[in-house]
C-alpha cells in the first residue's frame, strides 16, 4: 500500500512516497521543481546505480519514478534517493536552469516526434502548401490596395509597363489577378489542411502502433504500475495530442511567421521609427512569456496527472459495475468519480486561466504598442515626416501583425500539452521488461513438459515471501495437482512458471532448462493455460477458441468444444460459434465462460503444447459437468503434462501426484491415499468436503 512521508523543515529535499509496489516505487521531490538540471543529474546518477533498472524525473512535476530489481537493489529507495541528491549536491554538478527552462519537454517531444512520424519525403508538401496558402492570404491586401489606388489613376508602374494605359484596362486587369488569385486560393487551402490532416494523422497511427507494441512486450509488473486506465489514455489521448500538435502547429506557426515578416518588412519600409515605437511593448511581452511559461508547463503536466487518475479510477467503476450495483454502491462510486473529476476540473480552469492571463496581457502590450505607434504615427503626419497614404497603410498591416503575434499562445498551448503527453510516452516507450527473453529455443513438437522447481522462494512484496523453499518434480505425462488454503501461493507457481515475475531464489528447469535462459515464447507456447477468471475477449465464440490455434479448423474448433462439454451450451446460443460473448464475457455465466476458455486451452494443447496448466479450471461448474470434463481431460492430456491447481479435492484424487501448500511451504506430498493416511491438512480438508464423521 502507497504511504506518504511528509517533508521537513530539516529535509532540504522534501521527498514524499507517493506509491510502491515491488520493482517499482514512485516519489515526489520539491527541489526538483523548475530545477531541470537537477532533475537530470539525479536521473544519471540513479541510472549508475546497481539494481536501478529504469529512472525518470520530472522537473515540472518534481515527481521521480523508479524501477528496479529487489534481489539486486540492497537498500531502500529512499535511502538511495537521498545519498545520490547528497553527491550531486556536494559535487555541485548541476547548474539551476532558468525558470522558463523547457529542455526536458522540448527534447521529449522532439524525440517521440521523430521516431513516428511518416518518411521525410511526406513532410515536404505540408508545408510547402502551407507557404503557397499563406502567401495567396496575403496577397489579397496588396491586391484591393492596388485596386483602390488604380480606380483613383494611381495605378503602379508594372501595370504600364504591361501596356495597360487606361484606368479601366488596369482595373479589368486587376479585377481578373485578384479573382485567380481568390481561385487559386480556393483550390489550395483545402488541400492545404487536408495534407497536415494525413501527416498529423499518420504520426498518431504510427505512435501508437510503436506504442501498443512495447506495451504488448512488457511484463507483468508494468501493467501493475500504470493500471488499466492509464495505460488506455497513452493510447488514447497522449497519442491523439502529438497528432494535433503535428497537424496544427506547423501550419499554424508557419502562417503566423509569414504574416509577422511580411507585415513587419512592410512597416520597416513605410517607416522604421514607427516600428520602432510599436515596438516598444515587445520586452514585457518576453518578460510576461518567461513568467507564466513554467507556470503554465506544470499547471497542463498536473493536469495530465488528474485526466489518468480520473481514467483509471472510471475503469476501475465500469469494470467492477456488477459488485457496484450488487453493494449498492452506486452512490458512493459516483461521489469518488465526481471527487476526481472535480479535481480534473479545477486543474483544467487553473491551466486555462494562467493561459488565458498571459494571452491577454500578451494582447494588452501589442494593443498598447499599436496605441503608441498610431499616435507617433498622428504626429509625423502632422510634422510632415509622413503621408497619409503610408499612415493608413501602416495602420493597415500593424492589426494583422498585432493578431498573429497574440494568436501565436494558440500553438503553445498546443505545445504544452503535447510535451507533457510526450514526457509520458518517452518513458513507456524507453521502457525495457525486466523479464528479458532468454537466448535458447525450444521448439514445441520437441517439448516433454517435464517441470523442476528447485528450491523457489518469491514474494511481491520482497519483505512478504509468497512462497518459500518450494520444490516440485512434474514428469511427463504425469497429472501433478496443487492444493491449500486460500492465498498459500498455489497461482503464485504458475505466474513463476510462465514467467509473468521472476523467482527471488532457487529455478524453474522446463525440460532440464532454466526458464532464464529459454525464449519466453518458446517457454509460453509450450504451457496452455486456464486461468481462474476464465477472461474472454469480446467478439465471437469461435474468435476466443481459435485465441488457442489461430490456424485450426472447424472442424478442430467443435471438437475442442466437445471435450470441453461446451458443445450443447455453443448449439443453445443465438449464432452458435458466431454468437458475441459480449465485453470479457458477460454475455455468458461464470460456468459457460470456464468451458470456452477450457477448449481455448485444449486446442492449443492439440497443436503441441506439452504442459495443460488448469488454475481452479472447473470451480464454476456443476458435478456432472467437472466429471464429463474430467473424463475428456484424461483423453486428451494422454502423453502430456498436467498440473492442476483446485480446492475441491475430489477434482484431484486421480492425479500422479498432489502437493500441499500451505503459507507457501510445501507441507505434504504423495497420492490421495498416502495423503489420507497421514491424516495431515490434505486428510482434514477432505473431510470436511466430504462431511466424514
Amino acid at each position: 500500500m502507497a504511504r506518504r512521508r511528509k517533508g521537513d523543515q530539516q529535509d532540504p529535499w522534501q521527498l514524499s512516497l507517493l506509491s510502491a509496489i515491488p520493482g517499482r516505487e514512485r516519489w515526489e521531490i520539491k527541489a526538483l521543481r523548475k530545477n531541470p538540471g537537477l532533475a537530470q543529474n539525479l536521473e544519471t546518477g540513479l541510472l549508475s546505480e546497481s539494481g536501478v533498472l529504469r529512472a525518470r524525473c520530472n522537473p515540472v512535476t518534481g515527481r521521480v519514478l523508479i524501477f528496479y530489481s529487489p534481489s539486486t537493489l540492497n537498500r531502500s529507495v529512499e535511502s538511495l534517493l537521498r545519498n545520490c541528491l547528497k553527491n550531486i549536491s556536494e559535487r555541485a554538478v548541476f547548474p539551476r536552469l532558468p525558470a522558463g527552462s523547457s529542455a526536458p519537454h522540448t527534447a521529449s517531444l522532439a524525440r517521440v516526434i521523430k521516431s513516428s512520424i511518416p518518411a521525410r519525403n511526406q513532410q515536404i508538401l505540408p508545408p510547402l502548401l502551407s507557404v503557397v496558402g499563406q502567401a495567396l492570404t496575403l496577397s489579397r491586401a496588396p491586391t484591393f490596395m492596388i485596386i483602390f489606388k488604380t480606380a483613383r489613376g494611381e495605378g503602379p508602374r508594372f501595370l504600364r509597363t504591361l501596356g495597360l494605359v487606361k484606368t479601366s484596362s488596369q482595373l479589368w486587369f486587376m479585377l481578373g489577378l485578384s479573382t485567380l488569385l481568390s481561385f487559386a486560393n480556393f483550390i489550395i487551402q483545402p488541400y492545404r489542411k487536408r495534407s497536415w490532416s494525413r501527416l498529423g494523422q499518420a504520426t498518431q497511427h504510427n505512435l501508437r502502433t510503436d506504442l501498443l507494441a512495447k506495451i504488448e512486450t512488457q511484463d507483468m509488473t508494468f501493467f501493475d504500475t500504470y493500471g488499466t486506465g492509464r495505460i488506455v489514455r497513452l493510447v488514447t489521448q497522449d497519442t491523439e495530442n502529438i497528432g494535433e500538435f503535428v497537424e496544427r502547429a506547423g501550419d499554424e506557426l508557419i502562417e503566423k511567421v509569414m504574416t509577422i515578416a511580411v507585415c513587419g518588412i512592410l512597416m520597416l519600409l513605410i517607416s522604421p521609427k514607427l516600428v520602432l515605437v510599436g515596438s516598444v511593448s515587445l520586452p514585457f511581452f518576453l518578460l510576461i512569456s518567461r513568467f507564466y511559461k513554467p507556470r503554465i508547463a506544470e499547471s497542463y503536466a498536473r493536469l495530465g496527472e488528474a485526466n489518468s487518475n480520473f481514467s483509471q479510477k472510471l475503469e476501475n467503476n465500469l469494470g467492477g459495475i456488477a459488485e457496484v450495483k450488487s453493494f449498492t454502491a452506486e452512490d458512493r462510486e459516483v461521489a469518488r468519480l465526481h471527487e476526481a473529476d472535480a479535481q480534473v476540473t479545477s486543474l483544467a480552469l487553473k491551466a486555462s486561466g494562467t493561459s488565458t492571463i498571459q494571452s491577454q496581457l500578451t494582447s494588452d502590450m501589442f494593443a498598447m504598442g499599436f496605441i503608441l505607434a498610431a499616435g507617433q504615427g498622428g504626429r509625423m503626419v502632422a510634422a510632415e515626416e509622413l503621408t497619409t497614404d503610408e499612415y493608413f497603410r501602416a495602420a493597415f498591416w500593424f492589426p494583422p501583425l498585432l493578431s498573429s503575434l497574440t494568436t501565436i499562445e494558440d500553438v503553445t498551448k498546443l505545445y504544452h500539452r503535447a510535451s507533457d503527453s510526450a514526457i509520458r510516452l518517452a518513458e513507456v516507450l524507453d521502457s525495457s521488461p525486466q523479464i528479458q527473453s532468454g537466448p535458447v529455443q525450444l521448439k514445441v513438437e520437441a517439448a516433454r513438459g517435464e517441470i523442476v522447481f528447485e528450491n523457489v522462494s518469491f514474494g511481491y512484496d520482497p519483505d512478504v515471501k509468497v512462497l518459500e523453499n518450494v520444490s516440485l518434480h512434474l514428469r511427463p505425462g504425469e497429472t501433478l495437482a496443487i492444493v491449500g488454503p486460500t492465498g498459500s501461493g498455489k497461482s503464485t507457481l504458475l505466474n513463476l512458471l510462465l514467467r509473468f515475475f521472476e523467482v527471488d531464489e532457487g529455478q524453474i528447469l522446463l525440460d532440464g532448462i532454466p526458464i532464464k535462459d529459454l525464449e519466453l515464447r518458446s517457454l509460453r507456447s509450450t504451457i496452455s493455460l486456464v486461468s481462474q477468471e476464465g477472461h474472454l475477449f469480446e467478439g465471437t465464440v469461435r474468435e476466443n477458441v481459435l485465441f488457442g490455434n489461430p490456424l485450426a479448423s472447424e472442424a478442430q474448433v467443435i471438437k475442442a468444444l466437445r471435450q470441453a462439454s461446451a458443445l450443447d451450451l455453443i448449439k443453445s446460443l443465438p449464432g452458435g460459434l458466431d454468437a458475441a460473448v459480449g465485453e470479457r464475457g458477460h454475455r455468458l455465466s461464470g460456468g459457460e465462460r470456464q468451458r470456452i476458455a477450457l477448449a481455448r486451452a485444449l486446442l492449443k494443447i492439440s497443436d503441441g503444447a506439452s504442459v495443460l496448466a488448469l488454475d481452479e479450471a472447473t470451480s464454476h461448474l456443476d458435478s456432472e459437468t467437472e466429471l464429463a470434463i474430467k473424463r475428456s481431460l484424461r483423453q486428451v492430456s494422454i502423453g502430456k503434462s498436467v498440473i492442476m491447481i483446485a480446492h475441491r479435492l475430489a477434482t484431484v484424487r486421480s492425479a500422479n501426484k498432489i502437493v500441499v501448500l500451505e503459507s507457501g511451504r510445501v507441507t505434504e506430498e504423495g497420492t490421495h491415499e498416502e495423503l489420507l493416511a497421514r491424516k495431515g491438512l490434505y486428510a482434514t480438508l477432505w473431510q470436511i468436503q466430504n462431511d466424514d464423521p
